[in-house]
């Protein structure tokens, strides 16, 4: 079955110039989304301060964002199937712009936070749909390096709007953290509305199931909450027992009544499809495995190691490099070589990087650590791209925006679960810990993301083996 979803001309009707634009155009909105949602986490005290409330209220400006934008990204690759992909994206773009430009003007936290999710929802539109514009409107020989891109970009603005924010929560007002992105975002938009084509697309006309997409909103809404709150509210607390028990009483539920509905809201279909569930796996697990990291090596680099805040932000800039090298180079030899070798050989870096860091981290020198930090850069970049281009090759044409929705989705899950066991990891209480036992704590969750690297391969190889004695028979 062909999964460009285009007309034979669309795809090649467009110059090199053209194409070079839109690429730009749809990477800056990957960039900019993942960099406002890291940016604001290091100025939540400010935030308290100038709006006189508690930090309980002022999360929800980091919290509700993500939530927002995991709740809405099938929800905007439906409407992307139905209107256009351009249309939703360009349309998110609008929305993101103005929206950020509105919350500098906030005088209350309650019109911050209202805002805060219209920018969410602007994330979400274009988050859902820029995978379908590309697996539309670049050519299938050159798609892996143009996801790619786009995989570097992403992992670009989650690295880097942390370390802006420390920055700007010293030098500057809390306005900049929301501001300071707006030109590139207008920039973003022009070229948007400018550079992606019009034409293209089958739209679908089935109707739109409403139930499904709610009880998806409530249902994953709540295992995101659960998990963001765990840590603070205790794993076997009764509020998150409730949270986790509500949430699957609910998806339970969806699950029941997508299977009676002849267009449902989630891509049935396409996600009983083995290449496209184990790809969803590996994205999800991939950007869990990063985000663990992420959350954990600066508190070791600035507590245990004892550098400087400059020191570990400089450090820890050898995972992005590393990956946005490895990232466009693993897409382009995809489209020549297929990608299931490249995500075992990621797979496989990541890994042997976690295992490095649970058997040697207290013995690891600066060089050592910052070795293994380019080592699993280098494997997140091996994974994210060919098997973005991977998931997509093997979708049908008429759920390539659900199943773009649902990659985006994954990569959402997989950062907030990374960040919920690297808190979690992290001892709590009156008393401050000792140096080994906050040793013992950092590596424990390295050797908990060693395992789920073996299961992933595990699985990986199990479904490769599976298909091909399936095709065998």
């Amino acid at each position: 079955m062909s999964t460009s979803g285009i007309r034979p001309h669309r795809a090649h009707a467009f110059t090199g110039k053209h194409r070079f634009f839109m690429m730009m155009a749809i990477c800056m909105g990957a960039f900019i989304s993942h960099f406002t949602a890291g940016i604001v986490n290091v100025s939540l005290p400010q935030f308290t301060q100038f709006f006189q409330t508690d930090l309980g209220k002022v999360q929800w400006i980091t919290t509700g964002y993500l939530l927002v934008i995991t709740a809405l990204l099938p929800v905007m690759g439906k409407m992307g199937d139905r209107y256009g992909f351009r249309r939703i994206h360009n349309l998110g773009y609008v929305f993101f712009t103005i929206s950020s430009i509105l919350l500098t003007f906030s005088t209350h936290i309650s019109v911050l936070l209202v805002l805060r999710m219209v920018q969410a929802v602007g994330a979400a539109m274009f988050q859902a749909t820029n995978i379908a514009l590309i697996t539309l409107h670049v050519p299938k020989e050159n798609r892996g390096r143009a996801l790619g891109i786009v995989s570097t970009a992403v992992a670009l603005g989650a690295m880097t709007g942390p370390i802006l924010g420390g920055w700007i929560a010293e030098w500057f007002s809390w306005q900049w953290l929301f501001l300071i992105h707006v030109p590139a975002a207008a920039a973003a938009t022009l070229l948007a509305f400018r550079y992606i084509p019009v034409g293209g697309q089958k739209r679908r006309s089935d109707s739109f199931d409403k139930v499904g997409a709610l009880l998806f909103m409530v249902g994953i809404s709540s295992v995101i909450f659960g998990i963001s709150n765990a840590s603070s509210w205790g794993w076997l607390s009764v509020q998150t027992i409730f949270i986790f028990a509500a949430a699957l009483i609910t998806l339970l539920i969806l699950l029941l009544w997508e299977q009676r509905q002849t267009f449902p809201f989630l891509p049935i279909r396409a996600l009983r499809i083995s290449a496209v569930s184990y790809g969803l796996i590996v994205s999800c697990a991939s950007f869990m495995l990063a985000n663990t990291l992420l959350v954990v090596i600066p508190f070791y680099l600035s507590g245990t190691a004892g550098l400087s805040p400059s020191t570990a932000g400089y450090m820890l800039a050898a995972y992005p490099i590393t990956l946005a090298l490895a990232g466009p180079v693993a897409g382009y030899l995809s489209d020549r070589y297929g990608s299931r070798r490249f995500m075992f050989l990621g797979l496989g870096g990541m890994g042997s990087g976690f295992a490095l860091l649970a058997l040697y981290l207290g013995q690891l020198p600066v060089i050592g650590v910052l070795a293994v930090l380019a080592l699993i850069g280098l494997g997140m970049g091996l994974i994210a791209s060919p098997n973005n281009s991977f998931i997509m090759k093997h979708a049908p044409a008429e759920h390539i925006g659900s199943i773009g929705s649902m990659i985006a989705l994954t990569r959402n899950a997989g950062m907030v679960i990374g960040a919920a066991l690297g808190l979690g990891v992290i001892p709590r209480g009156a008393g401050q810990p000792g140096q080994a036992e906050l040793l013992a704590s950092y590596q424990s969750v390295f050797e908990i993301n060693l395992y789920v690297c073996i299961g992933v391969i595990t699985l990986l190889g199990y479904a490769i083996h599976r298909d091909r004695k399936r095709r065998s028979q």
